[in-house]
């Protein structure tokens, strides 16, 4: 590979992180599939198994959180020396913003009070070129620390 195609390949990358994140926080469950392999394995925190199964467990959780923020940094990329399979580690730092009234939600206690939940971690990615494109072969997520409280209501649009 030549710098110019290693320097592609990063970006292809990132890109891909980036829509992961848009499509978490937008509810596109398609933009999110779409950047997993259909032999993809994820594993996120209690969770393990295909990309299916895991936006299915991630929109039954996110039902109950109507805003989200999902932000991707530090993202170290090494690339095989063939160009055709990559890992990456990158930092997240999400945010959850949960409505009053959720009495039970399984990753924090709310008491049905306003919260914010904010995780913090890395995503661990296997990624490989298949028909030309870059895409997410396997992920495992560490919650690195994670904060709740009592929030504001949301000021704003």
């Amino acid at each position: 590979m030549d710098i110019a195609d290693k320097l592609w390949a990063r970006e292809e990358i990132r890109d891909i992180l980036h829509r992961y994140c848009k499509g978490i926080d937008r509810r596109d469950w398609d933009l999110v599939r779409a950047c997993f392999a259909d032999d993809h394995v994820h594993k996120h925190g209690e969770f393990e198994g295909p990309a299916d199964e895991f936006i299915g467990f991630a929109s039954e959780i996110l039902k109950k959180v109507p805003a989200t923020h999902h932000s991707i940094s530090n993202v170290h990329i090494d690339l095989s020396d063939d160009g055709t399979k990559a890992t990456t580690e990158a930092n997240f730092v999400a945010y959850h913003y949960i409505e009053a009234g959720v009495p039970e939600f399984g990753p924090v206690p709310t008491g049905g009070k306003t919260t914010d939940w904010i995780v913090a971690g890395r995503y661990c990615d296997h990624l490989e070129k298949r028909d030309g494109s870059w895409i997410i072969v396997r992920r495992e997520a560490f919650h690195d620390w994670e904060r709740y409280d009592e929030a504001n209501e949301p000021q704003g649009s």
